[in-house]
């Protein structure tokens, strides 16, 4: 959070994480979706930079998202104040009384209303596909050879060692 402290964030909190070892033990997180409305982006070079699947550790910011999930929540990011013999934290601030902020928000949402959707996982693996008899030799996984031929070394390799885990199980 402290690179964003001073950003305008569009956020939307999806998930909840609890216990997650780090360095300084157990910690509960929020896996957040935020669009940085102060930073361009550097494909289109419009505002509204895009993170997904961020967490985020931070208590107080944890405790309050937690309660929105799913929803769309508009703030900047703050610094508080140190605890004795700790580092100053993060917190986002609630950015909603700034008309300004609201307005660039609204604009920004009604060009990117992808943003607000929220994308659900399958609830089951889809059906395999199968392949046809007269199909070329299939290679990895039932991958037909030409198609591997056409992906680089990295998504070969995988696919092949996807492969290997499916003909283990």
């Amino acid at each position: 959070m402290r690179d964003l402290v001073g950003r305008l964030l569009i956020v939307r909190p999806t998930e909840y994480v609890e216990k997650i070892a780090t360095t300084f033990g157990e910690k509960d997180a929020i896996k957040v979706d935020f669009a940085d409305l102060d930073s361009p982006d550097p494909v289109t070079g419009l505002p509204g930079v895009i993170a997904r699947d961020v967490l985020w550790f931070n208590g107080p910011t944890v405790g309050s998202l937690k309660r929105q999930l799913g929803d769309l929540v508009l703030g900047r990011v703050v610094m508080t104040p140190p605890q004795p013999g700790k580092q100053p934290g993060y917190a986002l601030a609630d950015a909603t009384g700034d008309a300004a902020a609201v307005s660039r928000a609204e604009a920004w949402i009604a060009s990117n209303p992808t943003f607000a959707r929220t994308v659900a996982a399958p609830a089951s693996p889809p059906p395999a596909v199968p392949v046809p008899a007269a199909a070329p030799a299939a290679a990895a996984g039932g991958i037909p050879e030409a198609l591997l031929a056409q992906l680089g070394p990295e998504a070969r390799a995988l696919a092949e060692q996807l492969a290997a885990q499916q003909r283990a199980q």
